[in-house]
């Protein structure tokens, strides 16, 4: 559980950079990194803020963080300038670095939501889980309307098991934000646990609309459909994500469990092993495996 909340502190901080064009990503707050600069500055301010964009969408971190090291340099008064630094300092691995950011953003701004979530996820990933969701929980204080917030709050619930207050979390995340897949996807998995299969497929159909190539949206409607034993749209669903995940060994041992239902042996004894391959301490694969080599 933990290491999948790990994953998803990545996501998220990919989707936060995903808005780093202009002045309104989420989290933002207040203030503009154009406030009180004359205008010759307030313009080279903005053309940084596009090139580091623009590194960022072409997957240069380390173009991005030089550029935004420029950008704090002219508009050292701006929070967003740090929080955005945090941002890629914490896809580059250097926390501590970001951390400092963080904190420069929130003693420039205390109000300031994404510099809080930053923290929060940094907290988490170092295992002080209550002082992360405290982080989390100021943040939805401060805005209630933010999904990200609540999204953040919601997977440290979860990874510690508090899924009623997760799922809580998510609901107001989608109600915030109708259209978050990851929320959508977060629900989804929440309901198959408790299985409500049924739910979860009315809510998987939905998302898969919005995100049609979505691999771990593919895999949980794979697997609703398997439990709901809809054996076609299970094998269909899950080969698909296998394509597009094929180092996922989940996703090939769901597979291999639905052609096994669909009476495909040769084939789910194909995908049991590739999961086994890929990782050979997977119990329920191993058996699997053994029971179709029968």
């Amino acid at each position: 559980m933990r290491r999948g909340a790990r994953i998803a502190v990545i996501g998220l901080a990919l989707g936060l950079l995903s808005g780093f064009s202009g002045c309104s990503w989420p989290g933002a707050r207040r203030t503009s990194l154009k406030d009180a600069l004359s205008p010759e500055r307030a313009e080279r301010v903005q053309a940084i803020g596009e090139r580091a964009q623009a590194a960022v969408d072409a997957g240069d971190l380390e173009l991005a963080e030089r550029e935004l090291r420029q950008l704090v340099a002219l508009s050292p008064r701006s929070p967003e300038g740090y929080q955005r630094l945090g941002r890629v300092l914490m896809l580059v691995g250097r926390a501590d670095d970001a951390k400092v950011n963080f904190e420069r953003a929130l003693t420039l701004d205390p109000d300031y939501v994404g510099a809080l979530i930053g923290l929060g996820e940094i907290e988490a990933a170092r295992g002080d889980a209550e002082s992360a969701i405290k982080r989390f929980e100021a943040a939805v204080e401060i805005e209630p309307r933010d999904a990200t917030a609540q999204l953040a709050l919601g997977r440290e619930l979860e990874a510690l098991g508090r899924t009623d207050k997760a799922l809580a979390a998510y609901f107001r995340a989608l109600e915030n934000d109708p259209f978050s897949i990851e929320a959508s996807r977060r629900v989804a998995s929440m309901q198959l646990a408790r299985n409500d299969a049924d739910q979860a497929l009315a809510r998987l159909d939905q998302t898969v609309e919005m995100a049609p190539g979505d691999a771990e949206v593919l895999l949980l409607r794979g697997r609703a459909h398997l439990a709901l034993r809809q054996v076609p749209q299970a094998v269909a669903d899950l080969r698909a994500a296998s394509l597009r995940l094929p180092e996922r060994p989940d996703i090939h041992f769901f597979l291999a469990l639905a052609l096994d239902a669909a009476s495909r042996p040769d084939d789910a004894l194909k995908s049991a092993e590739q999961a086994l391959k890929l990782a050979p301490d997977f119990a329920d694969a191993r058996n699997l495996t053994q029971r179709l080599r029968r």
